[in-house]
């Protein structure tokens, strides 16, 4: 009885894990441009956020909201605009990774984050 129930406890952890692992990976993963090149970037996306050669990021900038007014208490003055694409080239460690850029305008500080 005992040894079925941790059996089936060991096989439910072990689907759970496994699924919060691709959840992570395919939700989670974002970090900031930190070195801007002629058609390259380094981004700070390695494999502790589960960062693979092939991946394709969107670049954000965060900038400041054209004619804003402040109408409630905690709104944001800011708004994250899409401003172009990465793709992973070379994971360089677990904090780091060099991408190729596809499109747009990167900058330095630009922040860049896994396309759902």
């Amino acid at each position: 009885m005992f040894k079925k129930l941790f059996i089936g406890l060991a096989l439910f952890t072990f689907v759970l894990l496994g699924g919060c692992a691709s959840l992570n990976h395919g939700m989670l993963m974002k970090g900031q441009i930190v070195n801007v090149g002629t058609d390259t970037v380094t981004l700070c996306i390695g494999t502790r956020d589960g960062a693979k050669p092939g991946d394709t990021l969107a670049v954000k900038r965060s900038v400041f909201k054209k004619g804003y007014v402040a109408t409630d208490e905690g709104e944001s003055m800011f708004e994250l605009v899409h401003v172009g694409e990465v793709k992973i080239k070379l994971i360089i460690n677990e904090h780091y990774a060099t991408a190729e850029v596809l499109n747009g305008d990167i900058q330095l500080h630009d922040t860049a984050e896994l396309q759902k």
